[in-house]
């Protein structure tokens, strides 16, 4: 799991393309963010650049961002 600014991504790996990918996990019934990367350091950077750029696009158009809803994690 990656967490950003409250946001919550699973990451999964593609065995067929060799790529990681990650979607944000706590925000409602849709991903407000997608990343994708061949490695782990590649994956954290694409998934908060990822929030970031989301967010900063909801500021520019003047919108509320969807909030994350807090969720639990492992057991």
């Amino acid at each position: 799991m990656l967490e950003h600014k409250g946001y919550v991504g699973e990451v999964v790996y593609d065995d067929e393309a060799k790529v990681l990918h990650a979607r944000v996990i706590n925000s409602g019934p849709y991903s407000i963010a997608n990343a994708e990367a061949t490695d782990v350091e590649g994956i954290e950077r694409e998934f908060r650049t990822s929030v970031d750029v989301y967010l900063d696009g909801c500021a520019e158009l003047g919108i509320q961002p969807v909030e994350p809803v807090e969720i639990s994690i492992g057991s």
